[in-house]
């Protein structure tokens, strides 16, 4: 710092304590509020001004916003869709805008389950009842994927692999907290010494006992891939020794990362289980994206559909780095760019919510209408149509402080989002017909 610019530093400060002290304390609150209620005003006014519509009909959009999306996927190397969970609309608005870009060579869907699965769910999306096929699957394997044994969301991944040519389309970056309803059967298949048949055996009986325990006592930490024991998983990898990048190793590596994510979150480290998952779904998409890249000869295209706070750019809501800043840095080393959209129910839908003592989902009313890091969207939000923001025009007002004090959750979304939908109307995404076998 010069010093003239510490000297000028020194007598704001000196000017904002000599006014303090001549302003009665409730004349400073009121200066302050209506500060902030002009600050309000003005992003609802911004936010109206770079406002669009757009519908969905037919399984194809239509409107100024929905052009604005597509014509930015169509130059991006990505495209982040970050969601609000449970809403029917959003996997039909996904596969609408998968389906376009597809066209103009996105060839992958990244979405939030373990790789595994995902690989498994890109293969009975090829079905000729996929479907069909899909909720069998879901019920051999109950509960099944979170998210995925919703209706809409079953729909569109079918609808992401019939529009790419690509062997596989899914993605699974995440953890997976049912790892263990399938995984554990595929290990036991892919077994080749009785050693390895009889640890696999162990592992698939102590983690049925657990689930039962879980449901008996409507209490989900009990389930393996939370509070099982790691002794389980220690056997495995001794009785397995897997081969690097094989599939048993790349099983039993996912089985010891969601129980070791799970387990900060159970001992109250939310932070340092937030970090190691976002750090493990980086990992993930690394391996994705260089297997791809060198089977293609060229960098894909990716969309990715994830919980809001997963997609953001920058530090998240749970303040680490996640997906969202890997993409957003890697595609513009690359010379290129990456959109980032945030994606809502509308003010007075509801969301479907796992109840995880039973293990179904249930709609719920949404939270996100009165949270000060979304509320100005619904405000400004058409009420009677999908409503689209472009949030580029907002950041340099906001960086000038235009907007006042922005509450650190909004001034996330206005940096970390390139666009927010409101989907007014929505509703609960539906289960598919999958019950509990016991």
């Amino acid at each position: 710092m010069t010093i003239r610019s510490r000297f000028a530093a020194r007598t704001a400060a000196l000017a904002a304590a000599l006014i303090g002290a001549a302003l009665a304390p409730q004349t400073v609150a009121a200066q302050q509020t209506e500060a902030g209620d002009a600050g309000a005003a003005r992003l609802l006014e911004a936010l109206r001004q770079n406002r669009r519509t757009l519908a969905l009909v037919d399984g194809r959009l239509s409107g100024d916003g929905a052009e604005l999306l597509l014509s930015e996927g169509r130059v991006s190397q990505f495209f982040l869709l970050g969601e609000e969970h449970g809403v029917a609309e959003v996997p039909a608005l996904a596969a609408a805008l998968f389906r376009e870009l597809a066209r103009h060579g996105y060839r992958h869907l990244a979405i939030e389950t373990g790789d595994g699965l995902a690989g498994a769910l890109d293969t009975l999306a090829r079905k000729p009842d996929p479907l069909a096929a899909l909720t069998a699957f879901f019920q051999e394997h109950w509960p099944g994927a979170p998210f995925y044994t919703l209706r809409e969301e079953a729909e569109l991944l079918v609808a992401a692999v019939a529009a790419s040519p690509a062997q596989q389309v899914l993605w699974g970056l995440d953890y997976d907290i049912m790892a263990d309803r399938h995984a554990l059967p595929r290990l036991h298949d892919l077994a080749r010494t009785p050693a390895q048949r009889e640890a696999a055996g162990r592992a698939i009986a102590v983690a049925d006992s657990l689930l039962r325990l879980a449901m008996e006592q409507r209490n989900p930490g009990h389930v393996m891939m939370f509070g099982g024991p790691e002794s389980v998983l220690q056997e495995l990898r001794f009785a397995y020794a897997p081969e690097p990048d094989s599939e048993a190793e790349r099983i039993v590596s996912l089985l010891e990362a969601t129980r070791r994510i799970n387990g900060y979150w159970l001992s109250g480290d939310g932070f340092r289980s937030n970090e190691e998952r976002a750090r493990w779904n980086k990992r993930q998409f690394a391996r994705y994206w260089h297997g791809a890249w060198e089977r293609g000869g060229e960098p894909p295209r990716v969309m990715l559909k994830f919980g809001a706070n997963h997609m953001i750019r920058g530090r998240t809501w749970t303040d680490v780095y996640d997906l969202g800043s890997l993409a957003s840095e890697l595609a513009d080393a690359m010379g290129g760019r990456s959109f980032h959209v945030l994606v809502v129910g509308g003010r007075e839908s509801s969301h479907a919510v796992l109840d995880t003592t039973v293990m179904e989902y249930r709609p719920a009313p949404s939270d996100m209408p009165s949270d000060p890091a979304t509320r100005p969207f619904f405000d400004a939000a058409d009420p009677a149509a999908w409503t689209l923001f472009d949030l580029r025009p907002l950041r340099p007002l906001a960086s000038q402080g235009q907007f006042g004090d922005l509450p650190d959750g909004l001034a996330k979304v206005i940096w970390g989002f390139d666009a927010v939908v409101v989907l007014t109307g929505s509703r609960p995404a539906t289960m598919l017909p999958i019950r509990r076998p016991w």
